[in-house]
């Protein structure tokens, strides 16, 4: 039996949010539910507090993301449940490990050098010591840039304290990353589903209103507006990669850490070659340009090729990766 996750209501959207953001950036265990019944998968949908009772059923299924409200439930469960289910459990042991904490996925990104350099500090002493003019600081927690901030101005550097206070995680912002602004066009969105490797680029802007509305200039704004913004290139411009922008070398270290983790999902997000994230959470990587359609590339005796894909077939097969990942639909 399955036991499915039910995401937590935090990942809800607001009234107004338009259709086709529903249908990339919803709930995820009602997608694996529909493909648990046509395949008569035995499933129980559970929640949260079903986790203080005995664990039951061969296979866990959840969603185990970056908001707050989900992530003090979710680290308080996932041991026990770990305990349980081993590796027919996703997120395993090693994906959540390292989910969502910066200075982990730092420190493993350095043996394949893939990391950004960073100064790393662990209380306020330390920040204010090495912050300098420049300097991009993230705390080591936090979804969607929300807390980050950049110093582009002399007077930035009197004012620390206050773009601290304004992060959600104000109080448990340390340890955090100090890393020189890298004046780049695009930030690249990598993502490897089992062997095929999907990417888009992403603009970046050059502006911004406040220091912790860095990089996006998103401010306080839900984040399903936030995604329905990006995506629909009212605000970024996102664009498909072409072939001759990868580098085999690198794809195959992606592929590498994706084995490592042991995972069938994994989104990198990239700055001039160099990995500033990595997650194994999905559904908010392709970009909406042009109509439903994504490019995938796909690595054949080190030759890169291009396949156009549809939008359902790419979220089709993001989902059945994680059941065949875990042997429970091949």
């Amino acid at each position: 039996m399955v036991i499915l996750h039910r995401d937590h209501e935090v990942y809800d959207f607001i009234e107004d949010t338009p259709i086709i953001s529903k249908k990339l950036f919803g709930f995820y265990y009602p997608r694996f539910e529909k493909i648990l019944k046509s395949n008569n998968i035995p499933y129980i949908i559970t929640d949260y507090e079903d986790y203080d009772d005995d664990l039951v059923g061969d296979y866990f299924v959840g969603r185990f993301a970056q908001a707050h409200p989900d992530v003090e439930l979710h680290s308080k469960y996932f041991d026990k449940l770990y305990d349980y289910y081993g590796e027919k459990m996703w997120p395993n042991k090693k994906a959540y490990y390292y989910y969502d904490n910066k200075i982990r996925q730092y420190e493993f990104l350095e043996k394949y050098g893939l990391h950004v350099p960073s100064v790393i500090c662990n209380n306020l002493d330390e920040l204010l010591k090495n912050v300098t003019l420049g300097t991009v600081i993230k705390s080591t927690y936090g979804a969607g840039s929300d807390s980050t901030f950049y110093v582009w101005k002399k007077e930035h550097l009197d004012n620390i304290e206050e773009y601290i206070s304004n992060c959600y995680n104000s109080e448990n912002f340390f340890p955090c990353q100090i890393q020189e602004y890298i004046d780049v066009e695009y930030e690249y969105k990598m993502v490897i589903i089992n062997a095929e490797v999907y990417g888009f680029k992403q603009k970046l802007l050059k502006k911004w209103g406040h220091p912790n509305n860095f990089p996006f200039n998103y401010g306080g704004e839900h984040w399903t507006t936030r995604v329905t913004k990006e995506k629909s290139g009212n605000q970024l411009h996102t664009i498909s990669l072409t072939p001759d922008e990868f580098n085999s070398e690198l794809l195959e270290s992606m592929m590498d850490i994706q084995k490592e983790l042991n995972t069938p999902n994994l989104k990198f997000d990239m700055i001039n070659g160099k990995v500033v994230e990595f997650s194994y959470i999905y559904n908010e990587i392709m970009p909406y340009v042009g109509g439903p359609m994504y490019f995938s590339y796909n690595i054949h005796l080190n030759i890169i090729e291009e396949k156009r894909k549809p939008l359902a077939y790419f979220q089709y097969e993001q989902i059945n990766s994680v059941l065949k990942h875990l042997g429970i639909i091949k």
